[in-house]
Order: structure tokens, then sequence, then C-alpha cells
């Protein structure tokens, strides 16, 4: 009997301790299967929001939070293009927003459903749901480019009891391209008075500002108003700001303590393989500098006594050349700046064409300076030339370019100018004048805006620049048909002008000779092809470094090869 019941009590007491260990792997089984729900949750709520941000879909445009920081003490996203939160492009329109992190949120993102009605059928009162929250997004590509890292939460819930948690850290790379060739800019600068401007093709007009508040999402409206852009950068054409037009007027913050970035493209974008124009003596080791001046003899003051010089005999007057070396087109090395009597008795260190050993008519209507006088000594892509001065009426300027040959003129100056105010540091072209790009033995332009590129970023912007001479280009009617200015320190002042090709500058002046408001036509497509196409494909811009370009951007996320990490709590 004893034993009998001794045996029945070691049976109910294994029975027991099975039926608790299948009631406790129940558990573990049901614990482990929410906590898997909820890590599918986390990778779900991740792909739904990058899917979100990367919609492409230009009216309901998100990208722009990528660029935000979106954390505890810092929600971005609550309140883009705001003190702290200012954008790069400030008319981005701000009033879209993600599934994510909907409208009216203002610091935490509220808990978004996955599911409708119950994921799981375990006997529960209640129905069990699934869900992710966006807990945080840190980024370092505050001006579009870097990395950005996505805290997602995923949540298994019953009714107000939470049954697991999974948080989901992702790392992924924020990329910023420009789209299309629509969406360059063709036109860009600090100081514009644009007056009467008209853009034929594709492209928008940069406006770069270091006043980001005068821009933001409170003022949009006021600031963004196609008024008040026109009156930004003080054109009279309507057709250059409609948020639906081709052509656009768009605010660029520039201002780098709020911000902003640094404005003009990179000067290497013109250097493929560069060599630069040096003198025949030299042996390549001295750059040659150049003027060019077709203006007569002249009278002149240069004793500073208040009349004009006079010869021996006191009564006529000294007829000056334009040029110290007393012809056309003069040349020096860059280290060698004396300008001596203007070739009255002395030339200083300026030389003619003969004495330079270039067989060219300085007199004649038309200066061709061809493959073999420029960068001579090499035949690498990109011939850089120097410029003193460039003051021409007459005469036509036609510089050789190939398709393995293209030309940058310089107005910086690589040493020293010569202490002379007559060296403007310019080019000046008025009358029949005309410079451009030819090809070999040809005397008509060539119609390759991408070959030839002035230039001028050297030195500081000058802050009165539409009366400033120096380091500009002043041109009018079809002085200079083509060509890619690029003068982040200069100034382009076309005047009743038509140019094929883009125009980069600290400022922009369409006005005459006395500051009265003029007219300039930029066409910026050459044989039906974009010229930021043209010039991409002949500069090599994606090929050489993956430009992302210099325009409007769309800014993505894009998966890399970092792993996701699931955090449990």
């Amino acid at each position: 009997m004893v034993i009998a019941l001794l045996m029945g009590t070691v049976l109910l007491a294994g029975t027991t301790g099975l039926m608790v260990r299948q009631i406790m792997a129940r558990k573990l089984g049901a614990s482990e299967s929410y906590q898997q729900m909820a890590e599918s949750a986390a990778l779900n709520g991740l792909n739904r929001i990058i899917s979100d941000i990367n919609r492409d879909d230009r009216n309901n445009y998100t990208g722009f939070l990528l660029s935000l920081n979106n954390s505890e003490g810092q929600w971005g996203w609550a309140k883009p293009n705001t003190d702290n939160y200012e954008l790069v492009e400030l008319c981005t329109p701000v009033t879209k927003y993600t599934k994510a992190y909907p409208a009216q949120t203002e610091s935490q993102a509220p808990n978004v459903l996955i599911s409708e009605g119950d994921m799981r059928n375990d006997g529960g009162s209640n129905d069990i749901q699934v869900a992710y929250r966006l807990r945080s997004y840190n980024t370092t590509a505050t001006a579009g480019n870097g990395e950005g890292t996505f805290y997602i939460e995923g949540i298994v819930s019953r009714g107000d009891t939470v049954m697991a948690r999974a948080l989901l850290r992702r790392s992924l790379y924020v990329s910023s391209k420009v789209a299309g060739a629509g969406d360059w800019s063709v036109m860009s600068g600090h100081n514009l008075r644009l007056n009467d401007t008209e853009i034929n093709g594709p492209g928008n007009i940069f406006y770069l500002t270091n006043t980001p508040s005068n821009y933001l999402s409170t003022q949009y409206a006021s600031s963004c108003s196609d008024s008040a852009l026109l009156a930004d950068v003080s054109s009279t054409n309507d057709e250059l700001a409609g948020k639906s037009l081709d052509n656009q007027v768009w605010p660029i913050n520039i201002n780098t303590t709020r911000r902003g970035v640094s404005g003009m493209p990179p000067s290497n974008l013109f250097e493929k393989d560069r060599v630069n124009d040096t003198t025949r003596g030299s042996g390549g080791n001295t750059i040659r500098m150049w003027s060019f001046d077709d203006s007569a003899p002249a009278p002149d003051d240069r004793d500073g006594d208040g009349q004009n010089d006079v010869e021996e005999d006191g009564i006529t007057e000294i007829q000056y050349p334009a040029l110290p070396c007393g012809e056309a087109v003069c040349v020096r090395d860059a280290d060698e700046t004396e300008t001596g009597d203007y070739g009255i008795t002395d030339s200083g260190d300026f030389r003619t064409l003969e004495e330079e050993g270039i067989n060219i008519d300085p007199d004649g209507s038309v200066i061709t300076l061809k493959t073999n006088i420029l960068c001579n000594q090499s035949n690498q892509f990109d011939c850089h030339v120097y410029l003193d001065h460039v003051n021409l009426t007459n005469k036509k300027l036609l510089i050789e370019t190939t398709d393995t040959r293209s030309v940058v003129l310089h107005l910086d100056q690589p040493v020293a100018y010569p202490n002379d105010p007559k060296f403007s540091r310019a080019i000046t072209l008025s009358g029949s004048a005309k410079l451009c790009s030819v090809n070999p033995g040809r005397t008509t332009c060539n119609g390759n805006p991408e070959q030839l590129v002035i230039m001028a970023s050297g030195g500081s912007a000058p802050e009165d620049a539409c009366n400033t001479t120096v380091r500009s280009l002043s041109f009018k009617d079809g002085n200079l048909p083509y060509a890619l200015l690029y003068l982040p320190t200069g100034t382009i002042r076309p005047n009743n002008a038509t140019l094929s090709g883009l125009a980069w500058a600290s400022s922009i002046c369409v006005v005459d000779e006395n500051n009265n408001p003029s007219s300039f036509t930029l066409n910026t497509s050459q044989s039906g092809i974009p010229i930021v196409q043209r010039a991409n494909d002949n500069w090599g811009w994606l090929s050489r470094f993956n430009y992302p370009g210099y325009g409007r951007m769309v800014t993505r996320a894009i998966r890399g090869t970092s792993l996701d990490t699931f955090e449990r709590w």
C-alpha cells in the first residue's frame, strides 16, 4: 500500500513537471515568435520609410529630410528650413511629410500600424497588432552627401500590452545628384542684375545668398513668390519665375555657418589634362601673358603734370600706342612687369609677336591663335592661357580647338600684374570684334562652346561688381557667340548680347556702358543637345570624379553593404 502511494506520488510529480515544462516551452516559443514579428516589423518599417523618401515624384518630394537630424533635442523633420535646420535649396516646398513622421508631429514619431485586424490567433481577448516607429535619424549629409543612420522600432502588442519590441539600426549612404539637364544651373551668381534676360533651352538660375533667414519656411509664401524672386535678381522677365516653368530663379544657401554650401562648382571641372601656355624661350617653365588691344594710338598724361605729354617741340602731343610693345598684340613673361615708355624708346618687358617667334600679322583684321602657337610643347587636352588685357573693337580673335584640345582663358594673375591702370585685367569686346573657337584652318566659329572656357577664380570678388572692371568680361551683340563662362571672383557684363553656353560668375550685370538696363539671351542647347551635356562629355565630369552636377538636387538614401543591427529590451 505504501509503495503504491509512493509510486502514485512520483508519477503525479513527473506528470506535473512535464506539464509545466510544456507550458514554459510554449510561452518561450510564443515570446520568441513575438520577437521575430517585432524584428520583421522594424525591417518592414525601414523599407517603407526609404520607399517614401525616395519616391520619384517632384510634387511630393521629401528627400530634403535626409539632410536633417531628427532625434532627441533636434527634431529637424518637424521644422525643416527653419533656424538651425536650413536647407541648401531654400525655396524647396517643405509641406510634404512622410507616413512615418506625419504633419503636426513636433517631437517623437507616432506608431504606424502595419496590420489591420488580428495578426495571430493565440486565444487572447484582444487582437495582436504589429507596428513600427521612427525612433531617430542622424546624418552627416547636411550638404546633401554623407551617411544617414535610421533607428526603427518594431512593436507587437495586444491591446495596450506590448508583447515584444525590437530596435533596428541601419546606416545608409545619402547621395544628392542633379537628375537631368533641365535641373542644372545654367546661370549663377551672388549679385544678379538680369534685367531683360532670356534663356532659350533647359536650365535654372541660381541666386547665391548669404542670408538664408530671408527664405525660411515661415516666409515661403512671400520670399519664394514669383515676384519676390524676380526682384532678387532684378529681372523684368516673368518667364524666369514660375514653379512650372523650365527656367526658374532658385535661391541657394551659401552661408556655411547656416548649413550652406560653397556656392560655385570647383575649378578642377576644367582641368582634365592641364598644361599652361608658356614662353618659347623658357622651355615650358615660364607662363606667357597675352595682351590684345586694337585701339588707335592716343595722347596721354604719363608724367602726371595734368596735361597730355608732348614731343620735344613742346607742341605736338605724343601718341602713345595701346600696348607697351607698340602693336595690337603683346606678350611678356609672367614674372616680368615693366611697361617702359610704351615703345617710344622702351617697351619694358613686353615683346612683339615677331620677337616671340610667332608668325602672326598683328595689324590684320583676324588674329588666329593656332594649336602650334598655344601650348605648342604639349599635346595635353586643356591648354590654359593667361591674359593681361583684352580690348577689341574691330579685330576677330580666333582660337583653334579640336575634340582633343580645349582652351581655358584666365583672367587670373599667376605671378604679378603690371603696375599700370591701363591693364584692365579684363576682356572688353565691342563693335565688330569677335572672340570664339574655330576648327584648325578655319575662320568661322565652330559652334562648340564646351571647347572655350573663360575663367576668373583667383582673388576676391569685388563688392561693387557692376562698377568694377577687374576680372570682368564685357561683350555685346554677337561678340562672344560660344563659350563657357566660369568667373567665381569676376563679373559678366552682357549688353544686348547673345551667348550659347553657361554663365557662372560672382556677378552678372546685364547693363550697357552707362549702367542702364540692357538685354541678354542665353542659349543653353547647341545642335539639339543641352550644353551641360556637351560640357560633361567634353570634360569628363561624371567619368573623372563622378561629379553629381550643379543644379537642383534630388537626395536619395542608398543601401550599402552595412548589416542590420537589432537590439532588444
